[in-house]
């Protein structure tokens, strides 16, 4: 029985972006509790003159006109026909009007339950939002002045009326105060669901993503000998045949290298926190050797170094790690824009974090790229596997940093790295002398 009366007034939180309907059906809900109310207070009324019997009638028929308006969209409703924002408004509409034709009938603004007409006001701001909800306000501000103005004073509240001029304005600043603070906690109640579903759907990716570098992790252990054996048998027929000039054979030999290259790769790119070695070092310096090691393998290529010139830069990362993920960002930069195109390394502060981005004048990012960005094997390269941003992006979620994929103005693309500025001078003697090897420029990334 308590569960049936607590479902029966649950607030209208639901996974539609809109929740109009949703919100429509609690406003039924609440409105018959209305009624009821509306109902069980005649007695008390006319006992106390507070509602003349003359009146009776009219203002039944004002509550059996609510009533079949809730029937009516109850039975909408049931039908599944859906709802929307200006119907939403409507409803509400509805209501302000007859409770404050009621009002009108019983003492107006001096009626002891007109506080009641603060409870819409409340409604309005929490169900209705930006110029709708504006405009129930304005709705909301004319009905309290209609009933301030047109009030029928009935014999029981004759000798108690507060001075006009004390009570409306105090009224309408109560009612001001009212939408204020329930606008405001209604914003505030949105942003949190909104991180909260932000933070499913984080949570679901992640899922996704650990399943997928389980299936990785199986896939390179179960085929890594069997391609190696491979290998070495092809090699070996090669040389007893004497067959090094094979152009099949060759080739062959090439797509196995390749497909052992994909599964180091595969096998790599699973980052996990808890296994990464941590170092405090200057971004500068780290960066400015990967940018020095890049350029001695691209000699065709520019790669500039950029700095903001605002001081050193301490992050805590690990190093070999994060220098792969550079070098697998330039690599896609130097791919996009051509072997002889312009990169642009630029380690900037913005607040308490330091910002890396690498930007080229290629063709930018594609939509499939930034639509799946954080999911492997995802690629628009003829020769790409999809798992050098896979591996930046697991990298970055994995010590607390940020990527993001942007379009650079009059072209291009910028890869952005933001990460936490580590304060103190402390810093670990693993980031003097960091000398970076020249890596296996072979295709691995997409």
């Amino acid at each position: 029985m308590f569960e049936t009366i607590r479902t029966f007034f649950d607030p209208p939180i639901t996974t539609d972006p809109e929740r109009s309907t949703a919100k429509l059906a609690w406003v039924v809900r609440l409105r018959w509790v209305a009624i009821a109310a509306q109902l069980l207070s005649i007695i008390p009324a006319l006992e106390f003159e507070v509602l003349e019997v003359a009146l009776l009638p009219l203002f039944l028929s004002v509550v059996a006109m609510l009533a079949v308006l809730n029937v009516g969209t109850w039975i909408s409703l049931r039908r599944g026909t859906p709802s929307s924002p200006i119907l939403l408004l409507f409803q509400l509409g509805a209501d302000i009007l007859g409770l404050s034709a009621l009002l009108i009938m019983t003492g107006g603004a001096w009626n002891p339950m007109v506080p009641i007409l603060l409870v819409h006001s409340m409604l309005g701001a929490l169900l209705l939002e930006g110029r709708l909800g504006l405009i129930f306000f304005g709705l909301f501000l004319g009905s309290l002045g209609m009933i301030q103005v047109n009030s029928h004073i009935p014999p029981g509240l004759a000798g108690s009326l507060v001075r006009a001029d004390i009570l409306f304005p105090a009224q309408i600043v109560v009612a001001l105060v009212f939408w204020i603070l329930t606008v405001w906690l209604s914003g505030t109640l949105d942003s949190l669901r909104s991180w909260f579903w932000e933070a499913q759907e984080r949570k679901r990716r992640i899922d996704r993503l650990r399943a997928v570098g389980a299936l990785a992790a199986g896939l390179s252990h179960e085929l890594a000998t069997p391609l190696n054996t491979a290998q070495l048998k092809l090699a070996r027929l090669a040389r007893t045949q004497g067959l090094e000039d094979n152009e099949e054979l060759s080739t062959a030999i090439e797509e196995l290298d390749r497909c052992g290259s994909v599964l180091h790769h595969m096998a790599g790119s699973q980052l996990q926190p808890d296994r990464l070695s941590l170092e405090i070092v200057e971004l500068e310096s780290l960066v400015l050797q990967v940018c020095e090691s890049v350029g001695r393998v691209h000699e065709q290529a520019t790669i500039h170094f950029l700095d903001d010139g605002r001081g050193p830069k301490r992050v805590l990362i690990p190093t070999v790690a994060f220098s792969q993920a550079l070098i697998n960002l330039v690599d896609n930069s130097i791919e996009s824009g051509g072997a002889n195109g312009e990169i642009e390394i630029v380690v900037q502060r913005n607040g308490s974090r330091a910002e890396l981005c690498v930007q080229d004048r290629g063709s930018g990012w594609p939509d499939v790229v930034r639509r799946h960005l954080g999911e492997p094997f995802v690629t628009t390269k003829a020769e790409g596997i999809g798992l050098g941003l896979y591996y930046v992006h697991s990298l970055a979620a994995a010590i607390g940093a940020e990527l993001t994929l942007e379009d650079r103005e009059f072209g291009g693309a910028v890869a952005r790295i933001s990460l936490p500025i580590v304060t103190g001078s402390a810093v670990s003697e693993a980031a003097n002398g960091i000398t970076i090897p020249t890596p296996d420029w072979r295709p691995q990334d997409g």
